[in-house]
């Protein structure tokens, strides 16, 4: 601007944020009638201040789950013609939580996190920060959108041994347990696998749930079966794997009740047996093995001939009282049971028959004594008998078939 009284120039603006570096000016000079030819005046501008410029005006950066802490996202790129400008850099966040979550350094405008970022607690899922870098003079703006990104966490077994102690069953029965303790954080659909070698067949697992189950009928009384298996556990979520340790130890249940060989025994002894003297031997199987194939022999409490006898661990059964009240001929029963220790058990009816005098006594190797058919006096009253009339009967028969025939080859 010009004072036309003085002809002083002066600026009509500030310079401050000049980017021209100089101008023309054309002067002329008047004093009401006659007008002087115009003369330039160039006025050149020093030490231009060029503002700050962001590279883009905007930017999508992805912030993948899991970045720490502390962690470097983005640098902004930004220009300046002078280079020895130094910038100060100021933020805007929308949502305003993103001041919590993430920091733009006031010198170099560096965005870092503030929080180990976790897509699953984190509460909004994208952020707007408006940039600002101004040289004290001008300043220019940029807006960055952060992006928070998924990942696939790995489910994670936060307990890694576990241990089960089921007893022998059936195929299909469900094992009690394991309970796994085990994380994803991205709340996926898990699967479960089972490794046990060379019982992975003894074995089947749920795979939503990992519940484990007899694939067969499990018996340890059948050889071979073994009394413990150890598996490896794989949790999958189709991406990631963790594994976990099973050791079971199947304990051996009471699943067979003693059977004796037979269901009725018969011993022969002689009413003058000395006290102590063996009558015979029962003898039941228990196809358990370990201890309840144990089996433990006695007499019932109830039976009216308790006190007369005894049955020991072999199930031996010895006189206990004199015998000689009883006539020969007699026969006394008793019921002996056999328990093994888990309280199963079988009876057998024991008959024990007093032999006549004339019978002569046999006794085997074993101490048992035993009267056959035609040594047992009863039988040879009606034997007897009847081998003569049938003798009869047969003599009558020839005689009749001998005449009938001599008469007819007289004729």
């Amino acid at each position: 601007m010009t004072d036309i009284s003085a002809g002083e120039i002066s600026f009509t603006r500030s310079i401050n944020t000049e980017l021209v570096a100089g101008y023309d000016l054309y002067i002329s000079l008047s004093d009401g009638r006659n007008v002087v030819a115009a003369r330039s005046l160039t006025v050149l501008i020093t030490d231009i201040n060029f503002p700050p410029s962001f590279q883009l005006p905007s930017q999508n950066i992805t912030v993948f789950e899991g970045t720490h802490s502390g962690s470097s996202i983005f640098q902004p790129t930004i220009t300046d013609g002078d280079l020895l400008d130094s910038h100060t850099f100021s933020v805007i966040y929308y949502p305003p939580e993103g001041a919590v979550y993430f920091n733009v350094n006031q010198s170099t405008g560096l965005i870092t996190s503030l929080y180990d970022i976790d897509y699953e607690t984190i509460p909004f899922k994208s952020f707007l920060l408006i940039i600002s870098a101004s040289d004290s003079l001008s300043e220019d703006t940029t807006n960055i959108t952060l992006n928070i990104q998924d990942i696939n966490e790995p489910p994670v077994f936060t307990k890694t041994n576990y241990s089960l102690t089921p007893s022998e069953s059936t195929g299909g029965t469900a094992l009690y347990g394991p309970f796994y303790q085990y994380t994803d954080e991205d709340g996926d659909a898990v699967k479960f696998s089972l490794d046990c070698g060379a019982d992975t067949g003894r074995l089947d697992i749920d795979s939503s749930s990992g519940l484990l189950s007899f694939s067969a009928d499990y018996d340890l009384d059948m050889v071979g079966t073994a009394s413990q298996i150890n598996c490896n556990v794989t949790i999958s979520d189709n991406e990631y794997t963790d594994m976990a340790y099973i050791n079971i130890t199947i304990s051996n249940d009471n699943d067979n009740a003693p059977v004796f060989t037979y269901s009725i025994y018969t011993f022969y002894i002689p009413v003058t047996s000395n006290v102590g003297s063996i009558v015979g031997q029962v003898q039941a199987i228990d196809n358990d093995i370990g201890s309840y194939g144990n089996i433990f022999y006695h007499i019932a409490l109830t039976d009216f001939n308790y006190g007369l006898f005894h049955v020991d661990e072999n199930g031996s059964i010895f006189v206990s009282q004199s015998l000689t009240q009883y006539s020969e001929g007699s026969i006394l029963n008793l019921t002996i049971y056999a328990v093994d220790i888990g309280n199963r058990q079988a009876s057998t009816l024991v008959y024990i028959v007093f032999l006549t005098s004339y019978v002569a006594p046999l006794t085997p190797g074993n101490g048992i004594q035993y009267l056959t058919f035609f040594r047992y006096s009863p039988n040879m009253a009606w034997f007897v008998p009847l081998m003569f009339v049938l003798f009869v009967t047969v003599c009558v028969v020839t005689h009749t078939i001998y005449t009938t025939n001599c008469t007819s080859l007289k004729r």
